[in-house]
């Protein structure tokens, strides 16, 4: 991600896009739902990566994608390369505690766009789905 955005800033005039949050843990969903509330972002749930493939699939309203990567039934792994077999445009975001030298690395092989440590600081996290979803308004 090389355009640093403020996360203040209005990008968007009064359209609203569609982010995939795909976790687990509660306090990590609730975390992303607060901190996006004043966003003009509509937040779909679910719990794992199994799901947000058929979500993906089925729903081309998508614009962006928060992957956490540790899950049950389907790690975020999975979901992406399954993800990538039919969407190769939709930005995936791993949102991942896995942060050991090689880990962001796996991620990108899967076909993650970008990755993000937890705990993450709440302004890179907006800044970084803001840059996303502005390329899509270019």
């Amino acid at each position: 991600m090389s355009k640093n955005l403020n996360s203040t800033e209005n990008l968007h005039k009064g359209r609203k896009f569609n982010l995939l949050l795909v976790e687990d843990d509660y306090a990590n969903a609730e975390f992303v739902k607060i901190i996006f509330r004043k966003e003009n972002i509509k937040i779909f749930h679910v719990l794992n990566g199994a799901d947000a493939v058929d979500l993906v699939n089925n729903n081309n309203m998508l614009d962006v994608v928060l992957m956490d990567i540790k899950m049950p039934i389907m790690d975020g792994y999975v979901a992406t390369q399954e993800i990538r077999k039919t969407n190769k445009d939709i930005p995936i975001i791993a949102f991942t505690a896995f942060a050991l030298d090689g880990d962001r690395e796996k991620a990108i092989e899967a076909g993650c766009t970008d990755y993000v440590i937890k705990p993450v600081n709440k302004e890179k996290l907006i800044n970084m789905v803001k840059f996303y979803l502005a390329k899509i308004d270019n």
